[in-house]
């Protein structure tokens, strides 16, 4: 027998819509009848206690009102309204993206930009020291790319942030957020790399900033890629850790540790050319399109 409990206090109060099965419900149930009493034993209680209590002067609810109208003003006065978007939003393009690419650099975390920071500063130092051997575009090779791939996943690969819900809030499409948070990053680490080699051109005047350039600009291509594209769709250490191994991989090749077959495929993949550009922007789109589908709560989106 299923027992009408939820409904017995608007049965005793008297305000159940429809009574008729309830009452015949406690007509036959002992238990339902007792409990049915005692809730009106409660209405008559409170209803003597209600009448008993005077009510209260009209000059208390016009006091109240007139402390409210006179405190108004100061209130608003204290409170800053929230900022809202009111323009239309295909106008000015190239400002709104230009804005939309500005306000990554609070939104990406200070580790990512300082780990970068430290590695570029580190890599163009140790390269300075070796350039009298010849080294330095291998120093440089190893050290950006893999920086670039870090700050990729640091900045790309989670929606644990606090701005999570605000950038979800913005009118903006969430495949636009993640492609400026990427530019960002990849912009700011190629300004500071390009720095970095104008700065040891004159140290290694036979290869030459096309050659420090391309040394570092090769394999920064597919480890970016693929530590942006796993972390979005996966989670950031399996991009991390995609990268590492395709950047290990590339490190015994050039010391000749591995086989001269999977030597020349990694080498392959780590030079500039038509199939690497295009196989990184593939990857990258691929990520792009599916991130608003991707189930939500997993650690590797941004906020959407």
């Amino acid at each position: 027998m299923n027992h009408p409990t939820e409904l017995l206090p608007d049965y005793a109060a008297g305000v159940l819509p429809d009574p008729a099965a309830v009452d015949a419900h406690v007509r036959a149930c002992a238990e339902c009848a007792a409990e049915a009493e005692s809730w009106r034993k409660v209405r008559s209680a409170v209803a003597g206690r209600a009448a008993a209590v005077a009510a209260p002067a009209p000059s208390i609810f016009a006091a109240i009102r007139e402390r409210i109208g006179a405190a108004e003003p100061r209130v608003r006065a204290r409170t800053h309204p929230v900022p809202r978007y009111a323009g239309e939003v295909g106008r000015r393009p190239w400002r709104r993206a230009f804005g939309l690419l500005t306000r990554q650099w609070t939104l990406v975390r200070w580790p990512v930009w300082a780990l970068a920071v430290a590695a570029l500063v580190v890599g163009g130092v140790v390269a300075a020291r070796v350039s009298s051997a010849g080294l330095a575009p291998q120093v440089l090779a190893t050290v950006i790319p893999l920086a670039a791939a870090l700050a990729a996943a640091g900045a790309c690969g989670t929606d644990r942030e606090p701005v999570g819900e605000l950038v979800a809030a913005t009118p903006t499409s969430p495949r636009v957020v993640l492609l400026a948070r990427l530019t960002l990053v990849l912009g700011v680490i190629g300004a500071l790399s390009l720095l970095v080699t104008l700065a040891l051109v004159p140290l290694e005047p036979v290869a030459g900033l096309l050659g420090l350039a391309a040394a570092w600009f090769g394999p920064l291509v597919p480890l970016s890629a693929l530590s942006f594209t796993l972390s979005v769709l996966w989670r950031p250490s399996v991009g991390v850790g995609a990268a590492m191994a395709l950047w290990l991989l590339r490190l015994l090749a050039m010391t000749g540790a591995i086989d001269r077959a999977l030597a020349a495929v990694v080498e392959r993949l780590c030079t500039p050319g038509a199939g690497v550009l295009t196989g990184a922007a593939v990857l990258v789109a691929v990520a792009v399109l599916l991130s608003p589908r991707l189930p939500h709560g997993r650690a590797h989106r941004i906020g959407f």
